[in-house]
């Protein structure tokens, strides 16, 4: 993972897109603070589960859905 200045990224953004699948992810600062991320996307990413992964509304659903399992008892896979 490379991180970068904003301004640097602004500068040389087609190399850096050309660069992802060698070098990975980029993390963008500015003013010294990561603000975003530059990743590969290749035909094994599962855009969806990328998606997922950044909204905080779905992960409170988990949370919530283990807090009710852990109360209520889960559901055996064999059940299912």
């Amino acid at each position: 993972m490379k991180i970068e200045n904003i301004r640097e990224v602004k500068t040389r953004s087609s190399r850096h897109v050309r660069e992802l699948p060698r070098s990975g992810s980029v993390v963008i600062t500015k003013n010294g603070r990561p603000c975003a991320a530059l990743i590969p996307v290749t035909e094994d990413t599962d855009l969806e589960a990328l998606a997922l992964s950044q909204n905080k509304r779905f992960w409170k659903l988990i949370d919530e859905a283990i807090e009710r399992g852990k109360k209520g008892g889960f559901v055996d896979l064999a059940d299912l």
